[in-house]
């Protein structure tokens, strides 16, 4: 999937200009897997080929247990627990969060979140 397909489906606010940001910092970075956390304390995680613009997977992250395949809970250094889910199609998104929703952080995962993803996701 391309970026623009993601923003054209995605009517949250903040999305595109998250999306550009994180792909270009992927891109310097050489990095994989882009985090935008949403305004509604969930996350996205987009596992990406910055130099391509291309999304290869979509992942939903989450405190909150949803109806969605599970590819692991992440556990950070505080003990906080995550559910992470595979999102197989973007109107799930839009089914399960809505679409009155506002990005507000984009960062490049690194360090121990994204050895968990190399292991669980790209295997």
């Amino acid at each position: 999937m391309k970026i623009e397909e993601l923003i054209t489906n995605l009517p949250w606010i903040g999305l595109e200009e998250a999306l550009q940001y994180g792909f270009s910092e992927a891109e310097a970075l050489g990095k994989n897997f882009i985090g935008i956390t949403l305004d509604n304390g969930d996350g996205l995680i987009l596992y990406v080929n910055p130099f391509l613009n291309d999304i290869y997977k979509i992942l939903l992250m989450s405190k909150s247990r949803y109806n969605l395949p599970s590819i692991g809970v992440f556990s950070n250094f505080n003990g906080d627990k995550y559910f992470i889910y595979d999102v197989g199609d973007i109107s799930e998104l839009i089914n399960i969060l809505g679409s009155n929703l506002k990005v507000i952080y984009v960062e490049v995962i690194k360090n121990v979140l994204e050895d968990f993803l190399y292991q669980t996701v790209v295997g």
